[in-house]
């Protein structure tokens, strides 16, 4: 049988006034009362805590035993209680993003954000697009930055930064790519990278074929592969811009694309006041940086 905070109440009451008349004028309510919250008590506990003779009440050594027990129980239930009473936001928040969202603009407000709430954490995962939708839709995420525009009836989105794709290869100009590119190798990100399946509509726009597409989960891999010419890429151009690991390779704005913009997508009917704080905080900042 569960112990109920109640009977706790009542048992405290007992000891710290004294006797059951005491503790019904504490506890606003009938003798009876006491005496039965208590019996319920010692039924649930399968011990007696209190010897009853008609002259006092006195604890068993199980008793002062629990006592202290069923104190730290109630200051631990009125703790939980005043938990969110206070100014301060607190909580744990899960974003998902792609790793070139927290290469690029997220890491700045994120700081900010944490800087300003030391009483929240947040962790943060990286992800495909596909994956991080649906582990959002699931109830494993808070939000999410994903290439966009989302749309989904459950779901509410927000532009969050601009973002567009490059050709990149060892090659110098587009026309000798174009010349060698059947014999290449197209390494990806995964395949549910958002950003491949734009690659291969963009190749195929061309009339481009390749050798093969190797996934690979590692960037620096991916760049060292296309550094000693066995294939290409493409990669977002926030994560291009001033990157010392691209020297030496070429890359080419693919400018027959459309954008692959970032988003940012949380539960449409989100109650956390935290979630919604933090929701707000990171669309401040990309209104900040376009204006």
């Amino acid at each position: 049988m569960l112990l109920k905070l109640h009977q706790l109440s009542f048992f405290c009451a007992l000891v710290e006034e004294g006797s059951i008349a005491a503790a019904a004028d504490r506890m606003c309510c009938v003798p009876s009362n006491v005496s039965t919250r208590i019996k319920e008590l010692e039924a649930s506990l399968e011990v007696p805590l209190v010897n009853r003779d008609k002259q006092r009440l006195t604890l068993t050594p199980e008793g002062r035993a629990f006592y202290p027990q069923a104190q730290q129980l109630l200051e631990q239930s009125r703790q939980c209680r005043t938990f969110f009473r206070h100014a301060l936001l607190q909580g744990t928040l899960r974003l998902g993003v792609l790793d070139v969202a927290l290469k690029g603009r997220l890491q700045a407000p994120v700081i900010r954000f944490m800087q300003q709430n030391p009483q929240v954490q947040i962790n943060i995962c990286c992800d495909s697009s596909l994956p991080l939708m649906e582990r959002l839709l699931r109830g494993d995420l808070d939000m999410i930055l994903v290439d966009g525009p989302v749309q989904h009836p459950a779901l509410k989105t927000h532009f969050f930064a601009p973002e567009s794709l490059s050709l990149v290869t060892h090659l110098a100009d587009q026309q000798q790519f174009k010349a060698q590119a059947a014999g290449l190798t197209l390494f990806s990100f995964g395949e549910s990278c958002f950003y491949y399946l734009l690659a291969r509509q963009w190749l195929s726009q061309q009339e481009l074929s390749y050798s093969r597409q190797s996934d690979i989960e590692s960037y620096d891999l991916i760049l060292n592969a296309v550094r000693q010419g066995l294939g290409f890429t493409v990669m977002p151009q926030t994560f291009i811009a001033g990157n010392p690991a691209l020297d030496g390779l070429y890359h080419f704005p693919l400018d027959d694309l459309p954008p692959c913009d970032i988003y940012l997508a949380a539960p449409a009917n989100e109650q956390s006041a935290l979630a919604q704080t933090f929701y707000r905080h990171l669309l401040s900042d990309a209104d900040a940086s376009l204006s």
